[in-house]
Formats: C-alpha cells, sequence, structure tokens
C-alpha cells in the first residue's frame, strides 16, 4: 500500500501529459477565435451603423437645404422633363435632376438665383448655382450628401406633385441612401419629404433658368 500511495504522489507531481496540454491549448485557441470573430463582427456592426447614421445625417440636412429653396422658389421645374430641352446639363436625368428658380440665397440674402441638384453615377447629390440668364457664371458642383443610390435602385429622387389642387407648387423628395449598397442592401434608408413653394403662383418667367450650364 506505501508503494502504491508513493507512485500516485509522484503521479501527481508529475503535472500535465503532452496530451493535456494539447488539449487546452486547442480549447484556449478555439474560444480565442471565437472572441476575436464576435469582436470583429461587434465592431464591423458598430461602424456599419456609423456610416449610415452619417449618410441618414448628410441626406436631411440635403432635404432641409431644398425645403428653403422650394420654399422660396418662383419656379419649380417638372424633373420628369429633365431629359428634355437642357441637352447642356451633362448627366441630368429624368426624376434625378431638380431645377428651382430660387429667391433663397444666403450670400446676397434674397438674391434671384437657379439652383440645379443632381445624383451622378458617383451615388453623390451635387448642387450648383448661377444667376438667371447667365448659366456661364455657374459655380463648381459641390457635394451634399453621398451614398446616394437612387440611380442604382432605379427610384427617382425628385417627382412634381400630381395633385390638381397643388398645381405645380410641391415637390416630393426620396433619397435613398446606403454607403455600401453591395454588401449590405438591407441597410438602405430613406429620408422622405413634400416640399412646397410659395411663390409659383406670381406668374415668374419660365425661361430664366432655361439654359443650363455645361
Amino acid at each position: 500500500m506505501a508503494m502504491i500511495g508513493r507512485r500516485l504522489r509522484v503521479r501527481g507531481d508529475e503535472g500535465m501529459t503532452l496530451v493535456e496540454l494539447l488539449v487546452a491549448m486547442f480549447i484556449l485557441g478555439f474560444v480565442a477565435l471565437v472572441f476575436t470573430s464576435v469582436l470583429a463582427s461587434v465592431q464591423r456592426g458598430v461602424v456599419d451603423q456609423d456610416m449610415l447614421s452619417r449618410t441618414l445625417d448628410q441626406a436631411r440636412l440635403a432635404v432641409q437645404q431644398l425645403d428653403r429653396e422650394v420654399r422660396s422658389g418662383n419656379v419649380l421645374y417638372d424633373p420628369a422633363l429633365e431629359n428634355k430641352g437642357v441637352s447642356s446639363c451633362a448627366g441630368c436625368l429624368p426624376g434625378y435632376t431638380l431645377r428651382v428658380y430660387t429667391q433663397s440665397n444666403a450670400v446676397t440674402r434674397g438674391g434671384y438665383r437657379c439652383a440645379l441638384w443632381q445624383i451622378d453615377a458617383q451615388q453623390r447629390l451635387l448642387v450648383r448655382y448661377w444667376p438667371p440668364n447667365d448659366p456661364g457664371s455657374a459655380t463648381a458642383w459641390r457635394v451634399v450628401a453621398t451614398g446616394v443610390v437612387n440611380r442604382a435602385l432605379s427610384e427617382p429622387a425628385f417627382a412634381l406633385e400630381t395633385d390638381p389642387l397643388k398645381g405645380d407648387r410641391t415637390i416630393n423628395v426620396t433619397l435613398a441612401v446606403n454607403e455600401d449598397l453591395d454588401h449590405r442592401p438591407g441597410q438602405t434608408a430613406r429620408v422622405q419629404a413634400s416640399l412646397t413653394g410659395r411663390n409659383t403662383s406670381y406668374d415668374y418667367p419660365l425661361n430664366v433658368c432655361s439654359t443650363v450650364p455645361a
């Protein structure tokens, strides 16, 4: 019995066998792999949510700016007709381009100007301005929002309200946004608004913004 006790004590002092060590290392490696995968997934989710939030904020700010220009708009051009009669406008597509003859001008505090909003092939919402009947003095394009995927989804962004009671005074805006449409189509969000002009019933001339800068 004494010999057996000594053998048990000696075996207990030997520590882990090679097999036990390998099993323990495998378990620890598996746990580390699972933890790393979960952490990476959480980080990707946070980054995706941050990108979507930033893109939505840009779209909302763009709609706010559009609202000011349409509310002060003297003439709202039909977005469905933007590919007709505006040959100088590169990229003018029906439903993805909006022209407004407006008095909203933060620079001159009320001066008249023409505004052209456009969604380009790079999924950007752009805007530029020029004085009435003077397209040669147009500003450069300015990027207002990115990740605007209306063209990729074949969803018109701008439409003149068809309700006859509203005449040509209301523009319906729907901006579809997604910074990674190819890989995460389910994250597409939309910012929608109906914008009404207050000055469109005063018979302002229709031709002052007809010529669009190249």
